[in-house]
């Protein structure tokens, strides 16, 4: 008669690993298929070049996303400021700025070397490719009739007259509202989003 669930006491002292098979570990095994894996990739690689440098241009696709960041620069105030500003007048859709911007590096090499912060086309409205954060200031800077028109959504929202909305621009920046840089556009709409 069997017992247990259908194997009998003698079947299930057979069932036991002996010493060799024991040995051998699931990790020993995955150390032979590992040199296997790597060639597979450098020939889908090799194959799928193109559809891979594509998938980059859409912006939904990067090799270097397992880079450590610790490699890459720190943007810089005015990348900062940009990026901000150019979230609040509506070129990007994201609601933190810094989900725009990628580090990557140009295919078909994608070196890593040559790796920086580029804007994610995907998450933009304005762009068709990724663009070097840097190139992107220069070639698309924030006109300040945008900005402006941020202010005054911020003013209506809090029911704002103009005269109350240039004395605030004053105190804010010490400034009149055609000598206003991106700087001070950033500190205006910070100090606003908090109102």
């Amino acid at each position: 008669m069997s017992r247990g669930f259908g194997v009998t006491q003698s079947d299930r002292r057979n069932l036991k690993k002996t010493p060799e098979q024991k040995v051998q570990t699931p990790g020993t095994r995955q150390c032979d298929v590992q040199p296997e894996i790597q060639t597979s990739l450098e020939e889908d690689w090799r194959v799928n070049a193109e559809k891979q440098a594509l998938a980059w241009q859409a912006g939904v696709y990067n090799p270097l996303a397992r880079l450590e960041l610790d490699r890459a620069r720190s943007i810089n105030a005015d990348e900062e400021e940009w990026l901000f500003l150019a979230r609040t007048v509506g070129w990007l859709q994201v609601e933190n700025e810094l989900d725009a911007i990628y580090f990557t590096a140009r295919p078909p090499a994608f070196d890593k070397t040559q790796a920086d912060w580029y804007l994610r086309p995907d998450l933009t409205n304005f762009i068709e490719e990724p663009i070097l954060l840097r190139e992107a200031m220069v070639s698309y800077s924030i006109p300040h009739k945008l900005a402006m028109k941020a202010i005054a959504r911020h003013a209506k929202r809090l029911k704002w007259k103009s005269g109350k909305t240039k004395a605030f621009i004053q105190e804010v920046t010490a400034k009149t509202g055609s000598e206003l840089t991106n700087e001070d556009y950033s500190a205006i709409l910070l100090e606003l989003q908090h109102l």
